[in-house]
């Protein structure tokens, strides 16, 4: 079944019955350039873009600033650079990657719990926007360091605004038990905005909080929204200081399979930032959207050659194909779920339910546990959609297997925009 919520726009089955993605027949894709390969729909990202700017325009001004860890390959990433976009980067290598992909400098944002003295040099170099403080004795590293500046480092601070979040324990982000982020609760995060505010050549511009990943509760993000603007009143009181910039974060639901809840873009942009704007002293303030997932995620879809089937009587069949946690991981570190086809025959009915299982030395790599399939034969092509986001961006090279090629197709024609990895590649640094 190609449902529409899970697959690219312009998805669909062509005259000879095989399945087409950005007007590409991704059978040939397959046989041309090899696989496990992944393939994005341009189209399918400007779309995401829009609706997002679309969603939030009540609630100008904002920013949607593209967290470039979903997929920092120059060729995706571009095009968001491309629509106005900002970057929001966990690393000075994805920092660097937004500069290749074309973000202007002054619109990023730098993350991370335990950036090094070396990252925090680099990125101030690089001409960064905003650091996104996490940490108490960062306060005191960076102030060190742009003491002799001549000009302030505008900086926001992450907080941690204790906001539980029904998804996976790897997922949640907001939580006091978090690596990340100083507690609102117990007055951690408070405290640490006046010693921003009392440290030479560093200003405090906003706060920034995240919830996690995959999530479609509205209420969570009301409180969200209910805990920075209470956070930024007490900072003004404390400090004088009248933020200007709010980072909410990102982590909205994307379908990967057929019913897979989600949250609709407006309703959220309600709730998130209703608290916000009720507030005075923040009706002016940015509002800083952090998408990845539902940038890139549905753009994605990633191919494999089926190479056999097992059969276990009354207990499981499984599909094995030559891909798998090396390409995407997410199914095994979070338990990620995700539907299929057969490339060759996307609308034939299915005959059995069976497991995709990856061809790396682990009991744990099932690209889905169960997904209802017409019996595959060996060489034909499995195509799973949803799979543009952290998933090439967290593939290894575990078992010594090459990274998968990546292609972005537009208007019936595709591009690779990074070649197959080879065996030499993965020893070129060896000694």
């Amino acid at each position: 079944m190609i449902d529409p919520a899970v697959w690219p726009l312009a998805t669909g089955v062509d005259r000879a019955g095989r399945l087409r993605v950005g007007g590409a027949d991704v059978v040939a894709l397959a046989d041309r350039l090899g696989t496990p390969l992944y393939v994005y729909d341009a189209a399918t990202i400007r779309d995401a873009y829009r609706r997002y700017a679309a969603a939030f325009r009540a609630a100008r001004p904002i920013r949607v600033s593209y967290a470039i860890k979903a997929c920092a390959l120059r060729g995706v990433a571009s095009l968001l650079a491309r629509a106005d976009a900002d970057a929001s980067a966990a690393s000075l290598g994805e920092l660097l990657a937004a500069k290749r992909a074309g973000f202007a400098m002054a619109r990023t944002q730098l993350h991370g719990n335990a950036k090094t003295d070396d990252e925090l040099r680099a990125a101030l170099r690089l001409g960064v926007g905003r650091i996104v403080i996490d940490g108490a004795e960062e306060i005191e590293r960076l102030g060190r360091i742009v003491a002799r500046r001549s000009t302030p480092q505008p900086v926001w601070l992450r907080v941690s605004p204790g906001i539980d979040a029904d998804t996976h324990p790897h997922l949640r982000t907001g939580m006091l038990d978090s690596k990340f982020g100083a507690p609102i609760a117990g007055g951690d995060a408070l405290a640490q905005c006046r010693a921003i505010v009392a440290t030479k050549n560093l200003t405090l511009v906003g706060i920034h909080a995240h919830l996690g990943t995959q999530l479609h509760e509205p209420l969570r993000y009301r409180e969200l929204g209910e805990a920075l603007a209470e956070l930024a009143g007490d900072i003004r009181a404390s400090t004088g200081t009248a933020l200007r910039e709010i980072g909410v974060g990102g982590g909205l639901a994307i379908p990967l399979r057929s019913g897979d809840a989600v949250l609709d873009l407006l309703a959220y942009a309600n709730e998130v930032t209703g608290p916000i704007r009720s507030v005075d002293a923040l009706r002016k303030a940015t509002i800083y959207l952090e998408p990845g997932r539902s940038l890139v995620g549905r753009a994605g879809v990633a191919l494999y050659r089926v190479v056999g089937t097992k059969r276990v009587a009354g207990i499981r069949t499984f599909v094995s194909v030559d891909g798998g946690m090396g390409d995407n991981i997410r199914p095994a570190l979070y338990g990620a779920e995700y539907t299929a086809v057969l490339a060759d025959r996307p609308t034939a009915a299915p005959a059995e339910h069976v497991a995709i299982a990856g061809k790396y030395c682990e009991s744990g790599d099932l690209l889905i546990r169960d997904v209802a399939l017409p019996s595959p034969d060996p060489g034909e092509i499995l195509a799973i959609p949803a799979a543009g986001a952290y998933s090439v961006a967290m593939a290894s090279n575990y078992n010594h297997h090459p990274r998968p090629a990546v292609a972005i197709v537009e208007n019936g024609r595709a591009r690779v925009i990074r070649r197959r990895e080879t065996h030499a590649d993965i020893w070129r640094l060896e000694r």
